[in-house]
């Protein structure tokens, strides 16, 4: 997969680097732990184009990143102005927990099977009353698309996926139509999900 974002990285960065991502941003940090900005660690786990690693620094945050691929890596270390990590998910580990997790559009290329292990790898990673925020395309199954896979999800399957991880309680789930101006019928399902 990692060979789709290598070889159409330019289009892609094109495509999301300046998507305004404001406001899904706002709900996940408003339920953020409450501290001062700069004592709250967030990773920005499938960093893409390095887009919200970015806005995050620039809020005062004190950010992580890593990508899987060594290409969206680079163009996101430039552009976030942050070292980013390169890392799959299925390989995640860090030397410290986190207040926050965002993985905006990015558990959506893990295998359902893996999905389980990748949350509670992330999970192990959030302190107690820490915020995970994923989004997945809305459906309900699993299908490839210019040599990407794709793990559809609804609210359901959602659901069925938090009973394998039970450190994580559902905040909320909500749909929203894509960012970028040709996806507007693409539907993206939300979720907060909380460690207790």
């Amino acid at each position: 997969m990692n060979d789709f974002y290598d070889a159409n990285a330019e289009q892609f960065l094109t495509d999301t680097r300046h998507v305004d991502m404001s406001a899904l941003r706002q709900r996940f940090i408003a339920e953020l732990p409450e501290a001062p900005a700069d004592t709250i660690r967030i990773l920005d786990a499938g960093t893409g184009s390095g887009r919200d690693a970015r806005a995050f620094h620039h809020a005062g945050y004190q950010v992580a990143a890593f990508d899987a691929s060594p290409t969206m890596v680079k163009a996101a270390t430039e552009f976030a102005g942050l070292p980013v990590q390169h890392m799959r998910f299925e390989d995640f580990s860090w030397e410290h927990p986190f207040e926050g997790i965002w993985a905006c559009a990015s558990l959506l290329h893990v295998a359902r099977r893996d999905l389980p292990d990748v949350i509670r790898r992330l999970v192990n990673h959030l302190v107690t009353d820490g915020i995970l925020y994923a989004s997945f395309k809305l459906g309900s199954g699993d299908r490839q698309k210019d040599g990407r896979h794709f793990t559809d999800m609804t609210e359901e399957s959602l659901l069925a996926l938090l009973d394998e991880c039970p450190a994580l309680r559902q905040v909320e789930f909500w749909r929203t139509n894509d960012r970028r101006p040709d996806r507007k019928e693409d539907i993206w399902l939300n979720a907060l999900l909380r460690k207790s």
